[in-house]
C-alpha cells in the first residue's frame, strides 16, 4: 500500500501527458463535412476546419442552446431533465471560451437577426461511475498536491460537434470532438468545494465540457490570429444565464 501511494503521483502525471480519446459512432448534423481535417487540440484528435478570413470578419455570435444530436443513444438512467442540464453547461462553456475571444455573444434569438450562429450538438455520453468516482476522492484526499488521480474504471466520455455559419448559412468553422476525462482530473481534493455535482454520474461529462469548448474557441481565435480580426464584448453574466434558465425553469 505504502509503494502505491508513493508512485501514484508518477503515474497520474504520466496520465496527463497521454491524450484520452474515444468514439461515438453518431451521424454528423454538420451542414458540411467535406472540409474537415485532421488535427489535435489539447492532445485529443479531431476534425476541424476554419476560414480564418471569414471568421475574422465577425464580432457578434448568436449561440443557442446546445442540442442533443437526433442519432446518439444516451443512457435511459439519464432523464430529460440531466441532459437539459448538461445541454446548458456545455452551452456555458462555449460562450464563456467565445467571449474570451473576443466575441460578443447573443443567447437569445430575437437578439440575433442577421449575425453569424455558431450551433453545437453533443453526440455521445458516458457517465461517471458513482463508486469510482468516490473511491477516486478518497484517493484525491490521501495523496497532496495538485493532482487528482483516479481509479481507471468508470471514466465518463463526452462527444460534441459544433459550426459557425453566415448569416447566409455559409459554414466557416467546424469541429468534431470526443474524449474521456483524464485519469488525472475529477474526483479529487481540488474539487471538494464543487459541492455533490462533482461526484455525480455527469461529473466528467460536465468538466469535459470545458475541454470542447477550449478545442472549439482555440481553432476559431486562432485562425482569426491570422488577420486584422473585428473584435465584440460580451457583458458579464450572459454566460451564466444559460443554466440560470435551466434552473429557473426546472424550480
Amino acid at each position: 500500500m505504502r509503494f502505491s501511494i508513493i508512485c501514484l503521483p508518477a503515474i497520474v502525471a504520466g496520465c496527463l501527458l497521454a491524450g484520452c480519446s474515444t468514439r461515438f459512432e453518431t451521424p454528423t448534423e454538420l451542414t458540411s463535412t467535406e472540409r474537415l481535417v485532421s488535427g489535435e487540440r489539447r492532445l485529443v484528435p479531431v476534425l476541424e476546419y476554419a476560414d480564418g478570413e471569414a471568421l475574422a470578419g465577425i464580432d457578434t455570435l448568436h449561440v443557442p442552446v446546445v442540442e442533443l444530436s437526433a442519432g446518439a443513444e444516451f443512457d435511459d438512467a439519464l432523464t430529460p431533465d440531466r441532459l437539459d442540464y448538461l445541454r446548458a453547461v456545455v452551452s456555458r462553456e462555449i460562450c464563456q471560451r467565445f467571449a474570451r475571444g473576443g466575441f460578443s455573444i447573443l443567447p437569445t434569438p430575437e437578439e440575433a437577426d442577421a449575425v453569424a450562429r455558431l450551433e453545437a450538438r453533443i453526440t455521445g455520453l458516458r457517465r461517471s461511475n458513482v463508486a469510482t468516482t468516490g473511491l477516486s476522492r478518497a484517493i484525491g484526499v490521501a495523496v497532496p498536491g495538485p493532482l487528482n488521480p483516479r481509479v481507471p474504471i468508470g471514466i465518463g466520455a463526452l462527444g460534441a460537434e459544433g459550426e459557425i455559419l453566415t448569416p447566409d448559412g455559409e459554414q466557416i468553422a467546424a469541429i468534431q470532438w470526443a474524449s474521456q476525462n483524464h485519469l488525472a482530473s475529477g474526483g479529487g481534493i481540488t474539487t471538494l468545494l464543487d459541492g455533490p455535482d462533482a461526484f455525480g454520474d455527469l461529473a466528467d461529462a460536465t468538466e469535459l465540457a470545458s475541454v470542447f469548448a477550449d478545442a472549439f474557441g482555440d481553432l476559431v481565435v486562432e485562425a482569426r490570429g491570422d488577420f486584422d480580426a473585428v473584435e465584440g464584448d460580451t457583458p458579464l453574466g450572459t454566460c451564466d444565464a444559460y443554466v440560470e434558465a435551466y434552473r429557473d425553469e426546472t424550480d
